[in-house]
């Protein structure tokens, strides 16, 4: 196998990066948001970040709508700009080789130009806490490293921190990617990226990458609420930071939670949806090797029979969202916003 080609030469001067953050990502992300929180509630409570993370293919496209419409009732009022809204994987394409490597060479594009994209996402998120905006940054924690940073930026600059981490197996993840290309998904176009079909080790990276995040959220104890949520926005476990810093309202770790919903057998909708995804990339003749790498890792997942409670499988809940004046205590199922 050769080895790698050396992308050094896309890498941005501090200068150029500095330049393109300012003149062309702070107007096109940020033209709708105030240059400080002008929220009435600002002095009663902190600006509120959450975090949506998953790997590729995992539904974070899907999720983010309901927290975006949450966050407009609860934290300012359907008529505010709403939250500043980061989509990690966006910022490449300010990259000035992007379109073109897109064309060229796509399989360079994103790890030619992902290294700025990433420090600007870092960029953004600095500029966020500096105008104390509430903020939805999705992530697919390909580079646990840059997720962590993320937390201690928000942490460190007063913000309430909560996740939501998607515990979605790799095989359902590894359709969800074929489904959005082949089927040319609203998902698989987040705001101007160019419909692509991601690379299978961008996927497992994410994949590995998730389980480092969920880690550094035990060990930390920095995020307020942790929600661990499979597909179709069901709550396999909510924890809560208590006034002494520890973690509580979950059996086990955070880290357990993820390995264990990964495994978790289909529920009977999971399962619907798979197979009639299925039978529609059937369709596409290209796709039908990798549908069969993506059906062998299903098996472990399908049973005939619904045996998920009899395995002592924790209870799934329906995503809600805290409301104003009504307390979420003792409700796991529940992604606060705030709203103690």
């Amino acid at each position: 196998m050769p080895p790698p080609p050396d992308l050094s030469s896309y890498r941005l001067s501090p200068e150029d990066s500095q330049q393109i953050f300012t003149a062309e990502i702070l107007p096109a992300e940020f033209h709708n948001l105030p240059p400080q929180h002008v929220s009435s509630t600002a002095s009663a409570s902190p600006p509120l970040a959450i975090l949506a993370v998953g790997q590729t293919g995992a539904g974070k496209t899907r999720l983010s709508p309901a927290i975006l419409s949450a966050f407009h009732l609860v934290r300012d009022g359907a008529s505010s700009p709403g939250p500043a809204h980061l989509i990690a994987d966006t910022y490449k394409t300010y990259h000035p080789e992007y379109t073109r490597l897109m064309l060229s060479t796509p399989q360079l594009a994103s790890p030619a130009t992902g290294p700025d994209a990433r420090k600007w996402l870092a960029m953004a998120s600095r500029e966020v806490t500096r105008r104390k905006l509430d903020v939805l940054l999705e992530s697919a924690c390909r580079h646990p490293d840059d997720f962590v940073d993320l937390v201690r930026i928000f942490s460190g600059a007063g913000y309430r921190v909560e996740v939501v981490l998607l515990a979605v197996p790799a095989a359902l993840s590894r359709l969800g990617i074929l489904v959005r290309y082949y089927e040319r998904l609203p998902e698989g176009q987040s705001r101007n990226l160019p419909v692509r079909l991601t690379p299978g080790k961008v996927h497992d990276d994410s994949y590995a990458g998730l389980l480092d995040a969920a880690r550094f959220l035990d060990e930390s104890g920095l995020a307020d609420q942790v929600l661990v949520v499979r597909r179709g926005n069901q709550v396999a476990l909510g924890v809560v930071k208590q006034q002494d810093g520890k973690m509580a309202g979950g059996s086990g770790s955070i880290a357990d939670a993820l390995e264990r919903e990964r495994e978790r057998l289909l529920t009977k909708e999971e399962m619907k949806t798979a197979l009639d995804d299925i039978q529609k990339l059937g369709m596409h003749e290209d796709a039908r090797e990798q549908v069969g790498v993506v059906r062998a890792m299903l098996q472990p997942l399908i049973s005939g029979d619904d045996k998920s409670e009899q395995r002592g499988w924790p209870e799934l809940r329906p995503l809600t969202f805290g409301k104003v004046g009504e307390e979420s205590g003792g409700t796991y199922n529940v992604l606060r916003l705030g709203q103690l």
